[in-house]
């Protein structure tokens, strides 16, 4: 086994461990060793970056490797760190326009869309969640994730009966989801 291999098989390691100090060496350490850059290497790196808290070098790492971007996958990967990367500094505009990016590059993670909806319901526009939770839905996604946002959503601009209608669809999903339960009981009280 080469010395890079057993580098990517640690790495392995200490990902799988959640050791996200220890991955961030490693992958500093491949990336001083290898020949040529690998593009998904680096942007895995700049996940365990922005777990870890080091926004500047998550940023400055995401800016060097954007050109290096050439397919679609890369690219959403790419939008996707930047737009985690905004979501934790705050940037919530900006991460909502990110993930609406990288759901353009793969149509089959409603996910994004999901968290698109969480960043514009973060900025106070809940219709605007809405809508987009309810675009999540039409692809593949965890449906009782969405489904509970979109509750969530509904509850907020007070539409109780839409709310309800929703934690429901939540509980057919997942019938023990004591979550759903709970804001079904509050608002029936509220009706």
């Amino acid at each position: 086994m080469s010395e890079i291999e057993e580098l990517y098989e640690a790495l392995e390691e200490a990902r799988e461990a959640d050791q996200v100090a220890s991955a961030c060496i490693i992958y500093e350490e491949i990336l001083t060793q290898e020949d040529t850059e690998n593009v998904f290497s680096t942007l895995l790196y700049v996940t365990d970056l922005i777990d870890f808290g080091n926004f500047g070098q998550a940023e400055a790492t995401l800016e060097r490797v954007g050109e290096l971007c050439e397919d679609d996958e890369s690219k959403e990967l790419h939008l996707f760190n930047q737009a985690t990367l905004n979501e934790r500094q705050g940037r919530f505009l900006e991460a909502e326009k990110c993930y609406r990016e990288a759901h353009e590059k793969n149509t089959t993670r409603g996910e994004l869309l999901v968290m698109a909806a969480n960043m514009a319901f973060h900025r106070g526009e809940p219709a605007k969640a809405e809508y987009l939770v309810r675009e999540a839905l039409k692809y593949q996604c965890d449906k009782d994730e969405a489904y509970a946002s979109l509750g969530g959503y509904l509850a907020s601009q007070r539409r109780f009966s839409e709310a309800i209608t929703a934690f429901q669809e939540v509980l057919k999903i997942d019938p023990d989801n004591a979550h759903a339960e709970e804001w079904i009981e509050d608002l029936e009280q509220v009706l």
